[in-house]
Parts: structure tokens; C-alpha cells; sequence
């Protein structure tokens, strides 16, 4: 199927028709390609049972190199003005640029015009538009979040009642049973006996004025069961849940496992210190190493006066290492681990003693219940220590996002649930006894080869002879006698002897009983797994062994252990040229533990080829990854059923990884939640498992790009003919005949709200369906846009016409172009091509084509890989008379991986569009120059993809409350996402998810400086509307363990959605719709005030002299800092001389071109400078970037060197201000004076409260700051580029270029 952006036909470029007269239409089933490259084009058919069609007339619009932008109508709808145009000289770079790579005037072909109306925007800029949906979708648990800031909680109860359920706690020491904690606000900690049962066994919280305990009923013995879930309130509530990795929690509370979402905001600490001060994979290892060093240190420090010298003398050599490393590595003292003990000792500096934890995983409930008092001041001294965390962090949190939409969003990631029926347990049934029937029959067949072997124990000329038998160790099959005790009695064996007479390798098959059925059996599982015995030993297909019983060659030669370098083959030495021409590693055999491997002199061993590069040793030559080489015949084997054992191994890889995780999760069906209400249908034991819910355990932002971390549905696969479970997200149910009371007539809707589909109490059955989609080339989309803005227009670089216009059947897109160059496949390329933008380097790609194809050298992958990144990354080039450091040049991407690297290079770097900074551990001045680059780089395009899901889940939530349709978030996978909708809102929830991608997309567009959007990337693709979960809903989802094809679900791409007419139209409810939706539920964004901002790319591209308000990486505030009008702060200033030298540096694809640009750039230099505002550079480098003033954060005695060394950054204690565009500014009645907001006063206590407030820098914060004036022209214009190029000597010439 063709998306609309990507169809387009030249010799129609000035013609249009209207989508409502397509002649054909697509099936329902059919899959929309998530590409933008694709060729076939399909037409839209209107639905004669629906009305009219929603398409409007509109003319199709193009750029200056012929990308097809948003129609007129649509464009007029997001930009309140008229784009200018970019400068001709740009126009003309970019001609060439492409033309030089064969892109230029290959574009598609034009498509249809799209139009339709669209909802209209509150101001008159996207920015102000966000910004206002925002904060209305903020409240009003932002001002509850900053209230609970400054909040000073009662000191702990002195001693815990024992009853059932909730117990309030007051001042005065007095305490009763409640249903429910009555607040509004909570930080919240639950305790489970994790060994014995999923459901919690106490919990307490603490608001602002009293501490609440709760207690199982099962744990008091007045329950029989122990599945009781905790109640929190009334649902239609707002309120704020504070917790440590709330997302455990969470699962524990009642009110949660409806189809209705709550007005729960649960607030996650353990994510707001990730984003503030959380370390990447990288820094991780130096950082253990030194909290190791560090807590050794402090222990001796502690111990006896009597403790051994040899020890104090390590700690005293030890301490002096590590404050070496604190002055070296700055930023250790800027980060920590995620656990409450470390991030409550770094920000607070607060020791937690965490041994009683062990109690739950050790005592039964007779003993919990003994120490009930001691387990619950436990429970609520880590309740007491996340609010003072949280305290800490949040402000902190909202100076490194301070952007409402960052804090709206983390809400609904919070709150994802996924709905399952009856075939959840079938599936885990049928996956789990899938598994064990192959292994079994896989098993049966090693066991037989394992007798054969056994039966050659007696006759060792026949096993030392055999190559692969010979290497089992036959020793120890003596059997032991004890003496006779009287004159001819004969010796009898001695007792309890292990498998007398058997060889050591047979008994180690049964001494590894115990190992393997922890491994492969459990409490939990429905299919018992029978224990070996004697006569039945333990192999599998990762039994060590497994490899020589099936007697496996490589190329005909006999596989070999060895202990040093893992699976080899052996070869005559007189052979060895012939593998290593071949790229295979010869295994140096000199320090083996087998002698003898290690004295044979007349043969080599090569190690068998692994994925990750010739220094990895092969463990298993049965593993998946070596399924490619039995198929080819390179791997071998006598018996026919290796090759089914290796399938075996690859099919059930997925369950063996998985199934833990799997078999762990916490299914809650609704007739649990409410025992006295049930639907209509019940099983025979008596639970009806047709509802039942599962809650992800997410952690909102995991890792330092903010992205979302969970370790099963995150990680899910997706369905494979293949592998044994695969089917799981496909699982996951949209339910169908709901009746009351887990209907949404009785529960409130997607963000809380009574739905007005029904009043009455007999309300008909509810059907649910899963709508959602993939952005298509998401982060890939957002690297070209940001090369693209140097040029202020799209599709101006290759890399950005190629993500637009490139086309597989022109051999035109990225992917394409990459398998052309590495000689592989177009899939394959696109590893490559991530990988690479990601910022991976040459090594990487080396490898990596080394995996694809082993038969490469490494000096041949090497320069292959080279001569990649030369064409795409481009060479590496320094010229300080143009740039103040290195940069690249002549490549596709060369000018995106200059403007990364410029952005991530900042001092404090922040995202494009949400201006979200950086992790204190990764900002400049806490580390080396030109460390952890590639971590950097890759956050700007990830924590950008991040901030994408943020605008689109805002602007759903916006579009559902305003249009009252009845869908919540289900499940968020970095680039997709998918939302459970009530059925008949299907076609408006899709149309709305349409609308939200295309206000993201052109927000994107103008925070860069364009003014336009391009047709191909406005619209999703394809929507898919369907039953179930599962990546494309053209899958059948058929899989060894699923053998039943699921209904084929139904994508709609934006024509076809337009097509449904009124099913698909978003108009305003009635008002007795509004009467039952209530007056608090309706979006109100126009009573919030906007203050615009400087974009960060503006910034970025503006002159180094300007003051340091511009900048957002110079200052906190700066990504509120204000402009003249909100509609130009945008628009990038006129390219100033310098600009275009280096844009045209980083184009050229010379050295010849280079030394022309070099001899202008100092006759430029040389000439006075025609304005003081003219720009010196495109990207400022670090030094020219002011510092924010920004000090450490006050920390106990203890804290270590580095962080209280007053060169690092200025004296005093931390100071982060609250952010000016998140600061509540009052409501604006339309028509009215400005209304005082009733959370002022919490608002001006957070920053004297939290933290003491800093000095603001000159410049920054200014109501009003000056208007930088436009450049006047140069008087005296120098030689045309494209003329000096050609007026060189030989003296010239011989410079040095790269």
C-alpha cells in the first residue's frame, strides 16, 4: 500500500483531483508499508453507507528542489504566515549537492493534495499551541506536584495498629480504620513476600498531614486468599502518586485495573534521577569501580583500632587512587545508580540500612507478622526517604524539562495497561508444553547417542580412535571395594559410589540434575518436567558434550574443544594459508589447559567465525547464529537429526529467554478487583477470565534519552512462523461484550471522565479495539531535519532528500544506497545505517560486515566499511579559518553529523523542539573533550524521539477530552504507540492520531526554522485499527505454539481514513454530552499564558556576540527566554558570509574546493567587518557558549572530592530556578482581566525552599531585550565561490587539507 507522500507522478505536478473521486479502494486487511520509500499506489473508494467525504479542495505546493510540501489549506491551518523562501545561494548549494550525489530531480512523482480541517490551534504559533495543551493537560497535578515539593511531613507513627486494610495516623498519636487515604497527594511504598505471592502485604504513605498504613488481610489470617489489591480512592480524583520505581507499585493498587484510566498521576522518582543525573552504559563500570573502592575505603575507616595494617595501608593506597580518579573523571560526583539507597545517598546524603528487606523473601507469614512493627517502620522510612528525595529532584527535574509537555506525557506512560481473556493462560500453556515437546524429542535422540557412545566404554581403541569420542574424559570408571572382613569373603562394593564403572563425562551428565531443573522447571508451571535418572542422563542441545555426540565438522573437519578459545576445527599445519586467506582465526594453543592440544605440532586449530569479531570464542555451535552455516553445508554433521536439534535450539531460543519473564507477570481479572460484582459469564472455578488486565511495570524514563524501559513487553517479538511464543503480544486482547460494571458507562473515561454513550442502567455490551501506528523513519527523519535546517529547506541535504523522496524501485532511499556500497542486503543496510547516525564508528561496521559476511578479511571489511563512511559520514576535515574544530565534509551526511555534533557539543546540550537538557554526567564541563561522544550524539537523536511520543500522547490526550472519544494509552514502543478505543470512536481516534502527527511533524519543521512541512512525513502511513496487539495487522501470527491464524486486522492511511466521513469526523460533543462529561474534563488551554521562546536551533545558528539569553545551552531559562513576536522567533537570521563559507565547506567534495573556500575566508577575514551582529560561524563552538550559572548541589561531609572542588564551577550551594515557561502564570479569562492562580504561592516557595536561588546572569531574563538588527549589506561583495575556486597557484595547491 502507498502512503500519500510518498506517491508522485512529474507530468501531474500542476494538477489535482479530489480524494472523494478515487475509483478503487484498498482491502481492509491490507498492511501499509512503514516507509517512505515504496512504489505502489492504491486509490480511495467512498463508503456509499457513510457521509459525505471529509476532503477538502486544496493545491498541491512545492520547494525549490521539487519536495512536495502540505497542501495550501493545510499549510495555512499550522503556520500563521507565509514561508519565505530560503536564500537563493542556499537553493543553489543544495542543487549542487545533490546533483553531485545523483539525487537531485529523482524525486517520486506528485501526489494528491490532502486537505482537510483541522482542529483549530490555540495562538499563533505550534510552539504557543503545545505549550498552552501543555499545561492545560498539566492540571492539576503540576500544582499538586509542586506544592508536595515544599511539603514537610508529620513525623512516623511510634507504633502500627494490626487491622485489616488502611489505618490513618494522627498528629496525636491516635489512629482509625479508613476505606481509603483522603488526599490528594501520597508517596506511596508497597512490600510483597515475593518468594510466596504477587499481591503486597503491607504498604504505607504520608501526605502533607497524616501517615496511613496498610495491612493484608491474609497476612491477619482473616482471608483465605492473598490476592487483595490496595485501594487509593476514588478514581475520578486527581491525585498524585509519589514512589521510588512506581511502576511495581502501581500493579499493587486497586483502582488501576479498570478499562477506564484513573486520574492517578503516579510521579516516579527513580525516572526523574535518571533524566537529571543518570549515566550512560559507557560510565557505568568506572562509577561501580569507584563506589566499590569508596565504600571499601569507608569500611576500614570504620572498623576496629585493632585492624590488620596490610589492610589499612590498601584503603590509604586506594583512597589516594580514587582522588585521582574524582579529578579526572569529574562527573562520577554528578551521577549515581538508580537504587533508592544510592540516589537517596547522592542527592540527600542519606545512608539506608537495606537488610531488613530480606525478611520478605525469607520469613513466612508467621514470621512477617512478628515483626510487623519493625517491617512497617521499614516500609515507611523508605516512604519518608523518596519524599525527600523527590524534594530534591523534581525541581531539578523541571529545570532539565522544563517544557509542560515533557510533564503532561510522563502521566499516561505511567498508566499503560494491556487487557487479556482466557487465551492468556492457554498461550503460556501451549508455549511452555511447545517447548518441552521439542526438547524432549530433541533430548530422546542425544540420550540414544549418549548410550552408543557408553556402550564403546570397554573397548579403548575404538573411542581413542574415534576424533570427536576420543575427547571425553573415560577416567574414573574404577569401581571402589571394601576389604573383606573374613578369609574368603569376597570385596564388595563400596556404598553410595556415584555410577560405578561409568566413565567422569557420564557422570557429569547426572551431577548436572539439580542445575538443569532449576532451570527448567517450576513452581508455577503447568507442565511438570520429569527428574533424569540414572538411566535417563541430563543432555540438551547446550549440554557441552552435545557437539561431539553428534559428531560435527566444520568443512569437513572435526570440531575441538578448547578450553582457551572455545569450538575450533583442527587442519593440517601445511593447510593453514588456505583459512587464513579466508579471514578465519588461527587459535594460538601455547597456554591451553589440554596438553594435548598444546604439544600437538603437526596440526592448527581455527576458531569457528562468531558475530562479534574474531577475538569472541564460539560457546555453541548449535546456537541459532549457525543455522545459516548447516544450511550452506559448512557445518555438518553424520546423523540427519543435528540439523533438527540446531532448528530446536533456534526455535524455542525465544521461550528459554523469555518465559521467566513471561510466566511472572501479574494477571489481575476484573471479578477479582470487584468480588460482588461479576460479568455475566463464570468459569468453573469460579473466576471469570473472559477481563483480566496486566500492568506494565515501566520505568518512564529509564535511561538517559528519556526512553521508556520494561524487560518483557518492551522486548516483545513479534510473531515468527518459527520460534516456539512469539505470538505474545498478539495476546493481548481488545476485550469484547463488556457489560456494567467494567463498562465505560460506569467508570471514567480516557483521562477520568464519565463517557456519554449511555445513561441508562441496562447499557448494551462494549466492544474495544487497539488503534494506534509507527512513525515512520522516526529518529532517521528528525537527523535529516536537523542537517536540512542549515539550509532552510527540506530535502536541501542528501540525507534529508533521500528520507523524503528516495524510492527503493530508483535505488534512491538510505537503505538502498547502503547495500549498494557494502554489497548486501537492503535490510541488512539499514543496521548499518541507524547505527552509524547513532554515531557507531568505522569498528562497528567492520564488524558488523564481518558477521554478514565471514569470508571477508578484516582489511578487506576495513576498507570497505571506509569507503562507507567516506561517502556518507564523509572525511574528516580541519580548517580553523572556517570552523573553530574539526569537521566533516563531501559526505551525505556530513552537514547532520556537523549540526549533532554542534548540538551535542554544547555545554549543556538540550533537544530541538522540548529544549530537554542533558544528564549532569554527560554536560561538558564534568568531562574530557571529546568523551563519550558517541553517547552524546546519540541522546540528541534518541531524547528527540522521545520528545516526538511526548507531543503526540499531549495531543491525543487534547484531541480525546475535546472530542470526547473514549481511548486511553495501552502501550508505547519507542516509535509506536497504540491506544484501547471504544469501538465506535475507532475511525475518530485514528483521524485524531493522524491530526496529533501532523502537529508534531510541523512543530519539529518550525522549531528548525522551516516554515513547511513535506507531504511525505505529515501523515502517518497507515493506522491500524484491530482485535489484538502484534506489529502489522496483516500477521497471522501462526507459530509453533499457535497454530490458529488470527483475524486480520484493518490499516488505514489518511485518504481512506477521510473516506469514512462522518464515522471519522471530529466535531465538538452536544451538550448533554458536555452535561455528562462535566465542566472539569473539557480542555481549557486558551487561560494559560505563553512567553515565547528562542529555539535551540535558532540559538545554534546564531552569531557567537549575541548575548547569552540566546542561547538555550547557556542558561537554564533559556528555552523561555523571550523574542520580539512569537511567530519570528523561529525564523534564523540572515546567513552571514561566514555561514556560507563553512555551509559550503562541509558541500565540498574536494580538496581543491576546500583551499578556494580557505583563501576566501581570509580575504573575508582581512576586510572590516560590515556589522558587529554579523555571524562568525554556524555552530558556536563550546567556548563560545557562556556557562549557566549553575553550582553543586549541597552535599554531606562525606561527598567526594571532586564535587566540592570550587574550580570546577562557582562557590556556593546548588541553585536551580524554576523554569519561566513552565511557572504558572494565572488564568486569562478570554475577555477578562488575568486571574491570580491558587498555586502561586507554592510556585514562589519552590525555588526559596527547595533550593536557594541563584544569581541571574547579564542578559538572561530580560522582559524585553533588544532586537538584534538586521545585517546591513557588505559594501564591497567578494569574488562568487564558484569563480574563486579556479584562481589558485601551485603555492596554494601544496597546503595541507585534511
Amino acid at each position: 500500500m502507498r502512503s500519500y507522500g510518498a506517491t508522485r507522478c512529474a507530468q501531474h505536478a500542476a494538477q489535482y483531483r479530489r480524494l472523494r473521486n478515487y475509483p478503487v479502494a484498498a482491502p481492509k486487511s491490507q498492511t501499509a508499508r512503514r516507509c517512505f520509500a515504496s512504489e505502489v499506489s492504491h486509490a480511495v473508494q467512498e463508503d456509499p453507507k457513510t457521509s459525505s467525504n471529509l476532503v477538502v479542495p486544496a493545491s498541491p505546493r512545492f520547494n525549490e528542489i521539487g519536495v512536495q510540501h502540505v497542501s495550501d489549506r493545510i499549510h495555512s491551518q499550522l503556520f500563521s504566515q507565509t514561508p519565505e523562501p530560503p536564500p537563493a545561494e542556499y537553493v543553489e548549494l543544495s542543487k549542487n549537492h545533490l546533483k553531485h550525489h545523483d539525487l537531485l530531480g529523482k524525486q517520486q512523482g506528485s501526489a494528491e493534495a490532502v486537505a482537510f480541517d483541522l482542529p483549530s490551534l490555540y495562538g499563533s504559533s505550534l510552539d504557543e499551541h503545545f505549550h498552552k495543551i501543555g499545561r492545560d493537560a498539566s492540571e492539576p497535578w503540576y500544582t499538586l506536584a509542586r506544592r508536595f515539593a515544599i511539603a514537610n511531613p508529620p513525623p512516623r507513627p511510634r507504633k502500627w495498629a494490626k487491622r485489616p486494610g488502611w489505618t490513618k495516623y494522627h498528629a496525636d498519636g491516635s489512629s482509625e480504620a479508613v476505606d481509603a487515604p483522603n488526599e490528594s497527594v501520597l508517596s506511596f511504598d508497597v512490600e510483597v513476600m515475593y518468594k510466596e505471592t504477587q499481591y503486597a502485604c503491607m504498604a504505607c504513605a504520608v501526605s502533607s498531614t497524616s501517615w496511613y498504613g496498610w495491612m493484608s488481610p491474609h497476612l491477619l489470617g482473616e482471608s483465605d486468599t492473598d490476592r487483595h489489591l490496595i485501594p487509593l480512592g476514588d478514581p475520578t480524583i486527581p491525585r498524585l502518586i509519589v514512589g521510588h520505581n512506581i511502576g511495581y507499585d502501581r500493579a499493587r493498587v486497586k483502582e488501576e485495573y479498570s478499562l477506564q484510566q484513573s486520574k492517578n498521576y503516579f510521579m516516579d522518582t527513580m525516572s526523574l534521577h535518571v533524566a537529571v543525573n543518570g549515566m550512560c552504559t559507557r560510565q557505568r563500570p568506572t562509577w561501580m569501580k569507584h563506589s566499590k573502592a569508596r565504600d571499601f575505603r569507608d569500611r576500614i575507616a570504620n572498623s576496629p583500632e585493632g585492624a590488620d595494617l596490610h589492610q589499612l595501608l590498601q584503603s590509604s593506597s586506594s583512597a589516594a587512587s580514587q582522588d585521582g580518579d574524582e579529578e579526572e573523571h569529574l562527573w562520577i560526583g554528578r551521577s549515581s545508580v538508580n537504587s533508592l539507597r544510592d540516589v537517596a545517598k547522592f542527592h540527600c546524603g542519606i545512608t539506608i540500612d537495606k537488610a531488613r528487606r530480606e525478611y520478605f523473601g525469607e520469613l513466612d507469614k508467621a514470621g512477617i507478622l512478628a515483626r510487623y512493627d519493625e517491617l512497617l517502620d521499614y516500609c515507611a522510612a523508605d516512604v519518608d526517604i523518596t519524599h525527600r528525595v523527590y524534594r530534591k529532584v523534581f525541581p531539578a527535574f523541571l529545570e532539565t524539562c522544563p517544557h509542560p509537555v515533557s510533564f503532561a506525557a510522563l502521566r499516561h506512560l505511567s498508566s499503560e495497561i494491556l487487557p487479556v481473556n482466557e487465551k492468556w493462560e492457554r498461550y503460556v500453556e501451549s508455549a511452555e508444553s511447545t517447548y518441552h515437546k521439542l526438547l524432549n524429542d530433541v533430548q530422546d535422540r542425544l540420550i540414544k547417542l549418549t548410550n552408543k557412545a557408553l556402550a564403546l566404554k570397554d573397548d579403548p581403541k575404538a573411542y581413542q580412535s574415534d576424533p570427536w569420542l576420543s575427547q571425553l574424559d573415560w577416567s574414573g570408571q574404577e569401581i571402589k571395594y571394601t576389604k573383606a572382613k573374613k578369609k574368603g569373603e569376597e570385596p564388595r562394593p563400596v556404598k553410595r559410589q556415584k555410577l560405578p564403572g561409568m566413565p567422569k563425562w557420564y557422570k557429569d551428565l547426572h551431577g548436572a540434575t539439580s542445575k538443569s531443573k532449576s532451570k527448567t522447571s517450576s513452581a508455577k508451571s503447568s507442565t511438570p518436567v520429569a527428574e533424569p535418572t540414572t538411566d535417563s542422563p541430563n543432555v540438551t542441545v547446550r549440554t557441552r558434550i552435545a557437539p561431539l555426540l553428534l559428531k560435527l565438522t566444520w568443512s569437513g573437519h572435526p570440531l575441538v574443544w578448547s578450553d582457551i578459545h572455545g569450538w575450533t576445527f583442527r587442519i593440517p599445519a601445511s593447510n593453514a594459508e588456505e583459512y587464513t586467506s579466508k579471514s578465519m582465526t588461527l587459535a594460538d594453543m601455547t597456554e591451553e589447559t589440554k596438553e594435548t592440544l598444546r604439544n600437538d605440532s603437526s596440526h592448527v586449530y581455527i576458531k569457528l567465525p562468531h558475530k562479534d569479531g574474531p577475538s569472541a570464542r564460539c560457546a555453541n555451535p548449535l546456537a541459532k547464529a549457525y543455522l545459516s552455516h548447516f544450511e550452506s553445508g559448512t557445518l555438518h554433521s553424520e546423523y540427519p537429526y543435528a540439523k533438527e536439534a540446531l532448528e530446536m535450539n533456534a526455535s524455542c531460543s525465544y521461550w528459554i529467554s523469555a518465559r521467566e519473564r513471561i510466566r511472572s507477570q501479574m494477571v489481575v481479572y476484573a471479578s477479582q478487583v470487584d468480588p460482588s460484582s461479576s460479568p455475566s459469564t463464570s468459569s468453573d472455578k469460579g473466576i471469570d477470565k473472559s477481563l483480566g488486565f496486566i500492568l506494565p511495570r515501566l520505568i518512564p524514563m529509564g535511561t538517559i534519552t528519556r526512553r521508556s524501559v520494561e524487560n518483557t513487553w518492551l522486548t516483545a517479538s513479534n510473531a515468527k512462523s518459527n520460534r516456539v511464543g512469539s505470538e505474545l503480544k498478539s495476546m493481548i486482547t481488545a476485550p469484547r461484550n463488556i457489560t456494567a460494571p467494567f463498562s465505560s458507562s460506569s467508570v471514567p473515561s480516557s483521562s477520568g471522565r464519565a463517557t456519554s454513550s449511555t445513561t441508562s442502567s441496562a447499557s448494551p455490551p462494549e466492544n474495544y479495539v487497539f488503534v494506534g501506528a509507527d512513525v515512520d523513519s522516526e529518529e532517521l527523519w528528525i537527523a535529516s531535519l536537523i542537517g536540512d535546517s542549515l539550509l532552510q529547506h527540506h530535502g536541501s541535504t542528501a540525507l534529508g532528500f533521500m528520507t523524503l523522496e528516495g524510492s527503493k524501485s530508483l535505488s534512491t532511499d538510505l537503505h538502498s544506497r547502503t547495500a549498494q556500497i557494502l554489497g548486501i542486503s537492503r535490510n541488512d543496510a539499514k543496521i548499518f545505517n541507524y547505527g552509524r547516525i547513532y554515531g557507531a564508528g568505522l569498528c562497528f561496521a567492520t564488524t558488523l560486515l564481518r558477521q554478514f559476511n565471514p569470508s571477508l578479511s578484516e582489511a578487506a571489511a576495513g576498507e570497505i566499511a571506509g569507503k562507507l563512511y567516506a561517502s556518507t559520514k564523509g572525511v574528516r576535515t580541519t580548517r580553523k579559518v572556517l570552523h573553530g574544530s574539526s569537521f566533516y565534509r563531501s559526505g551525505t551526511e556530513s552537514a547532520t553529523f556537523n549540526a549533532l555534533a554542534s548540538l551535542a557539543d554544547a555545554p549543556h546540550p538540550r533537544t530541538p523542539v522540548l529544549g530537554a537538557g542533558i544528564t549532569e554526567a554527560l554536560q561538558a564541563r564534568y568531562i574530557s573533550r571529546g568523551e563519550f561522544t558517541t553517547s552524546r550524539v546519540n541522546w540528541a537523536i534518541q531524547s528527540s524521539g522521545v520528545d516526538y511520543l511526548h507531543l503526540l500522547i499531549v495531543s491525543m490526550d487534547h484531541l480525546c477530552r475535546k472530542y470526547s472519544i473514549n481511548a486511553r494509552l495501552s502501550l508505547t514502543v519507542h516509535d509506536e504507540i497504540r491506544y484501547l478505543v471504544r469501538e465506535e470512536d475507532r475511525y475518530r481516534a485514528a483521524l485524531a492520531l493522524q491530526v496529533s502527527n501532523l502537529w508534531t511533524r510541523a512543530l519539529f519543521a518550525e522549531q528548525v526554522g522551516i516554515r513547511d512541512l513535506p507531504q511525505s512525513c505529515a501523515f502517518f502511513s497507515g493506522v491500524d485499527v484491530d482485535a489484538v496487539l502484534r506489529k502489522e495487522v496483516g500477521m497471522d501470527c501462526v507459530t509453533p505454539s499457535h497454530k490458529t491464524p488470527i483475524e486480520l486486522g484493518e490499516c488505514l492511511d489518511i485518504g481512506q481514513l477521510l473516506a469514512k466521513g462522518e464515522e471519522a469526523r471530529l466535531q465538538l460533543p452536544t451538550s448533554a454530552s458536555a452535561e455528562t462529561t462535566g465542566e472539569d474534563d473539557v480542555p481549557h488551554p486558551e487561560k494559560y499564558e505563553y512567553t515565547p521562546r528562542t529555539p535551540v536551533m535558532a540559538s545554534l545558528h546564531a552569531s557567537s556576540s549575541s548575548s547569552p539569553s540566546s542561547s538555550p545551552s547557556s542558561s537554564p531559562s533559556s528555552s523561555t527566554s523571550t523574542s520580539s513576536s512569537s511567530t519570528s522567533s523561529s525564523t534564523p537570521p540572515p546567513p552571514s558570509p561566514k555561514d556560507t563559507l563553512f555551509l559550503r565547506a562541509q558541500l565540498a567534495n574536494s580538496d581543491a574546493e576546500i583551499r578556494a573556500l580557505v583563501k576566501e575566508a581570509r580575504l573575508l577575514s582581512s576586510s572590516p567587518p560590515s556589522s558587529p551582529h554579523t555571524s562568525s560561524s554556524s555552530f558556536p563552538s563550546s567556548s563560545d557558549i557562556p556557562a549557566r550559572n549553575t553550582s553543586p548541589r549541597t552535599t554531606n561531609s562525606n561527598t567526594i572530592k571532586a564535587r566540592s572542588k570550587p574550580s570546577t564551577t562557582t562557590t556556593g550551594t546548588s541553585s536551580r530556578p524554576q523554569p519561566a515557561a513552565f511557572r504558572d502564570k494565572g488564568s486569562v479569562n478570554p475577555g477578562g482581566p488575568k486571574s491570580e492562580s491558587p498555586s502561586a504561592s507554592a510556585d514562589s516557595q519552590i525555588g526559596a525552599a527547595a533550593r536557594p536561588e541563584a544569581q541571574p546572569e547579564a542578559g538572561v531574563g530580560l522582559s524585553n531585550p533588544p532586537e538584534t538588527p538586521t545585517p546591513p549589506s557588505i559594501p564591497s561583495k567578494p569574488m562568487p565561490w564558484w569563480e574563486v575556486q579556479h584562481r589558485f597557484d601551485d603555492r596554494d595547491r601544496k597546503e595541507g587539507v585534511e
